[in-house]
Parts: C-alpha cells; sequence; structure tokens
C-alpha cells in the first residue's frame, strides 16, 4: 500500500479513510503561538473515566507565580465545568499540573491557563468511556530524538481528529551531549541539543524538557490529544538497571542521585499523575479500561526489577554456533534474570485477570522494546560481502558485527526481552494464569516498524506485537544505506518465524483502530525530518483478528 499525502493537503484537510481529517477551524496553529509566557505549550494526560491531568509552563517566571485554570465542555468556554488557581514557582521549575475531577466518562474538553493578564492556546483532551464502545483510535509513538531532526510526525497526529488517545512507549527525550547520537545531524539542521552537555542534574533534566518541548509537532500534538506515556532508558540514561546504566560513567556522580533528578523532571514535564502516597517514583505503571472494548496495561521495565544486561562483547571468541548458544542459555538466559519487578508482575497479572473477567475485547499490553524471539540473519550474500570489504573505522565494526552474530544464530539485542528469555516466559506464563492468550503488545525503543506474531517456549500462541519506528531516531543499520537495510530486514523475516513483517527505513509511527471485529495498524511514515517540508505516507496496513482465543494478523 502507498498511502501519500503532502502535508499541506493534510493541513487543509483531504478526504480519506487512512489518514487526516480535516483540522478544527477553532484550534490555532503552533507557528501562530507568539506568547512568550506559555512557551511550551500546554498538555494533557493520564487520563480515567472521571478525571484527567492538565499541564503548562510559565516560561517567563523567575519567582513563585499565580495561575488560574479552566476546563469547559466547548472551545468557547460557554460552559465551565472546572476552573481555579494555584501557584508554581522554582522548586517544580514553574511548571503547572492539575487533575481536574468530576468529569463525564467519554467526553470531550477543552481547557486554557491565564497568568500575568495572558492566555495560554486552549487544549483539547477526553476522559475514558465506560459501558459500550464501539471503536477507539491510538496514535502510538515512541523515540523523538531533538537533533535527528523535526518531530513532524507529531504535527501528523495533532491533525488528525479521529485519533482518541496518543500512546508514547519511552525515549520522549535522549540525554546525550552536543556530540552524541544525532549531533552531527543536529549541528548540520540547527537542532543542537540543549545544554550541550550530556545531562546529569536536575537542572539538565529540566532544560532538555524545555527543548523538547519547544518543537513545532510537539506543541500541536500535546494541544490536540491526552497522552498515556511511559518512559524507556533515555529520559535518564541508555540502558539502565537497577544499579547503573551503559551510560551513567565514572565522574557523573551516583546513579541513584542521576535517576531521581531524572525522574522528577520527567514528573514535572509531562501530563502525569505524580506517585501515589507510599510509591516510590519509580513505580510507574498504569490499567487504562476503555468500556467493555479494551484494557491498556502499560509496563515499567527499567528501573524497578531489571537485572544488568549482559554484552555479547567480543563475538570473535565463539568458535561455534554451538558455543554462542550454550553462552546464550547458561548466562543471558540464567533463571535469576528479572526485566519486570515482582510487584509490576503482580499488577500485570491483576490488572490481566480484571481485563477478562470484565469481558473487554482487547488488551493491549504497553511496552518498551521488542518483546517477539529473533535472531541475527546469515548475511551470506554477496551485497554484504563487498559492502563490508568497502567500509573502515565505526561502520566496518557494526556490519561485521552483525555479520557474525548471523553466522552464530543468536540474537543481536540483549537490552530488550531477547535478553532476558526466562523473565519472558515467566510473562507468557503469568498471562496464561489471568486467561489471556490474546495479548496485543505494542512496543517502542527499536527505530524501526514490526508486526510479530508471539509464542512461548512451548509453541503457544500468546498474542501480536505492533513495534513503531523512531519520530526521529534511525534503526542503526540505516547508518550503512537504505539498500543495505532493506535487504537486512528482508533476511530478517526470512529467518525469523515471529518475524511477519519489519521495515527500519521510515520515521513515523503507528495508526491503530480497533473495535469488536477486528483491528487495523496503519504504518504511518514522513518523508522529511531534517526540515519542516514533508508529505506523509501510509507504508503498510495490518488487519489483526481473533482466531482460537488468540490473535492473528489477517
Amino acid at each position: 500500500m502507498n498511502n501519500r499525502i503532502s502535508r499541506r493537503q493534510a493541513i487543509i484537510g483531504v478526504s480519506s479513510t487512512l489518514l487526516l481529517p480535516a483540522c478544527s477551524s477553532t484550534r490555532s496553529r503552533p507557528d501562530e503561538w507568539s506568547n512568550s509566557v506559555f512557551a511550551h505549550g500546554v498538555a494533557s494526560g493520564d487520563p480515567d473515566e472521571q478525571s484527567v491531568v492538565i499541564w503548562t509552563r510559565i516560561s517567563t517566571a523567575a519567582s513563585t507565580v499565580e495561575v488560574e485554570w479552566q476546563l469547559a465542555d466547548d472551545p468557547d468556554f460557554g460552559q465551565i465545568r472546572g476552573s481555579g488557581k494555584l501557584t508554581t514557582g522554582a522548586e517544580r521549575d514553574h511548571t503547572v499540573k492539575v487533575i481536574v475531577g468530576g468529569l463525564q466518562p467519554g467526553r470531550t474538553y477543552y481547557y486554557r491557563f491565564v497568568s500575568g493578564g495572558r492566555e495560554s492556546p486552549t487544549g483539547q483532551t477526553r476522559t475514558l468511556p465506560t459501558g459500550h464502545v464501539e471503536q477507539l483510535v491510538f496514535a502510538i509513538a515512541s523515540c523523538s530524538n531533538f537533533p535527528f531532526g523535526f518531530f513532524n510526525a507529531y504535527e501528523v497526529i495533532a491533525e488528525d481528529d479521529g485519533i482518541d488517545f496518543v500512546v508514547h512507549l519511552g525515549d520522549y527525550i535522549y540525554e546525550y551531549d552536543e556530540n552524541g547520537y544525532g549531533g552531527e545531524t543536529g549541528r548540520r539542521i540547527g537542532r543542537v541539543h540543549e545544554p550541550r552537555h550530556e545531562i546529569v542534574s536536575l537542572d539538565d533534566y529540566r532544560t532538555r524538557h524545555a527543548q523538547y518541548k519547544s518543537d513545532t509537532g510537539s506543541l500541536a500534538m500535546h494541544a490536540r490529544h491526552p497522552l498515556i506515556a511511559i518512559w524507556d532508558d533515555h529520559e535518564s540514561a541508555n540502558n539502565p538497571w537497577m544499579e547503573g546504566a551503559q551510560n551513567h560513567q565514572p565522574g557523573e556522580g551516583d546513579w541513584g542521585t542521576r535517576r531521581a533528578a531524572s525522574l522528577k523532571a520527567w514528573y514535572e514535564w509531562m501530563p502525569v499523575r505524580d506517585p501515589a502516597f507510599g510509591r516510590r517514583p519509580e513505580q510507574y505503571w498504569r490499567h487504562f479500561r476503555f468500556g467493555n472494548l479494551a484494557s491498556l496495561i502499560t509496563l515499567e521495565s527499567r528501573h524497578t526489577g531489571r537485572s544488568e544486561q549482559i554484552e555479547w562483547g567480543d563475538v570473535s571468541r565463539f568458535a561455534s554456533p554451538a558455543e554462542a548458544q550454550a553462552f546464550y542459555d547458561e548466562v543471558v538466559g540464567a533463571d535469576d534474570r528479572n526485566y519486570l519487578s515482582a510487584q509490576m508482575e503482580d499488577f500485570f497479572t491483576r490488572s490481566l485477570a480484571e481485563s477478562v473477567r470484565a469481558g473487554r475485547r482487547w488488551r493491549i499490553i504497553g511496552n518498551q522494546s521488542v518483546m517477539a524471539k529473533w535472531v541475527m540473519p546469515h548475511l551470506d550474500d554477496p551485497w554484504f560481502d563487498d559492502l563490508l570489504a568497502s567500509l573502515e573505522g565505526p561502520a566496518r565494526r557494526t556490519l561485521g558485527g552483525y555479520m557474525r552474530l548471523g553466522e552464530l544464530g543468536v540474537t543481536g539485542d540483549l537490552d530488550a526481552w531477547g535478553g532476558y528469555p526466562i523473565a519472558r516466559e515467566r510473562f507468557y506464563r503469568l498471562a496464561r494464569n489471568a486467561g489471556a492468550e490474546d495479548l496485543l503488545v505494542i512496543s517502542g525503543d527499536s527505530h524501526g516498524f514490526w508486526a510479530n506474531a508471539l509464542h512461548d517456549d512451548e509453541g503457544h500462541s500468546m498474542g501480536v506485537e505492533l513495534g513503531t519506528t523512531g519520530i526521529t531516531s534511525p534503526r542503526s543499520v540505516l547508518e550503512l544505506g537504505p539498500e543495505t537495510l532493506r535487504r537486512f530486514d528482508e533476511r530478517m523475516m526470512a529467518t525469523n518465524d515471529e518475524i511477519v513483517w519489519t521495515e527500519g527505513r521510515y520515521r513515523g509511527f503507528i495508526r491503530l483502530a480497533i473495535d469488536h471485529d477486528g483491528g487495523r495498524a496503519d504504518y504511518v511514515t514522513v518523508t522529511n525530518i531534517e526540515s519542516r517540508e514533508y508529505d506523509t505516507q501510509v507504508i503498510r496496513s495490518a488487519r489483526i483478528a481473533a482466531v482460537d482465543g488468540s490473535l492473528r494478523f489477517t
């Protein structure tokens, strides 16, 4: 499928069954916002049936300031449903967060803030529905790296009036310095990270969140749709585990202090509920109920239970595939290696069992990293041999490592579920015990699109997985060229039974529509992220249906 709509067409509203109904004329566009008091826009999220979080920041404040808020049934604020005043200050970086309660289920509301005689842009939000729900549409997003490009995919999400909720699966910000991941592109297109050094302190994380919230696409998406968010690794540092992170180095202070700073800034800058009394900040998981249609259960897999990642290291030390497999089975697959905490697993089990008892049609799992089983393909193609001979430096090491892992027939990503096979099997067992073998897992982190069929180690179907690509972050193989990545993905599909389809050459998001008969996932891309001029394209649509008590792609 090759459905293409230009950015200009999308803005003025082209009739399409796939994408982008017309924008409402009551909404202002972010490039029209010149109000420096609310330079970081407005946002909403973390909804339930009777309440929702609304958020903004007073961008010009130097001290404590008073802020008024209003929430109404209509964009003209003729029917006010809630209002109030509060103060904010430096202790929370002048961010403002209100949980507005007493609302009706499944309703659309409008909200705004006023401070110092200046009015914020108007935001639009909605509560979770109850009772019979005919259909839901989600935008599924992940991996928005500021230096790599403009968040044009966020703007596409904003301009799609058919979307009910945005689910962001993490890597909302990145922690690297100006020379780190994406730095070269950022210098070329004028999107260099602020601060320019790697973020470590609370002030650093706050400054980085502020920069990301200034992007035009981000401003538009947050003002238009409520956000359901979970974090992944880069909100703190690359590949964290309970006691550290791959990108937390000597000289960067105590890991616990850095993680606490990153989470404090995340709670300040995101439209989410603060931790409940007695709960630690890192214990962030949710069960969203959408009437009789769906449950969405989000996982925390970084800070509350994860064992340290194991690296392959120098793969030349393995003399044979059998030797590499033995290392995987005995070391990577050790019985005591955890991915989720006991508390997270308990919440997951109880939430899943409640969803089954309630008879909801869909059980969606908001998950950070790819869950499907896969191994590196054997790249025994002259294309790869010739390419390897032409390369040098890091690119040669990258491709050489992939080729050797393919010869050994083992997975290449030990930070994802594939690095924790016992924990993945336990996860499936918990789902089966709760009466659910029909999981719809949505995943981010990989910077590529996926449609995967999930099975436990005994071959029982556990459902399907939809993996979304990055908003801007590219798959690492892409540095070797799009043709190389196309061939690599073809080999991935041919080698791995659980990979129905994968595509890593594009940036974008998934538009997921579900009803009581089935689901449809549109893999939506933007053709350019290095400027504000782009087209949109649906490169594939996948249909999902219930078959024999589980889910299948049809």
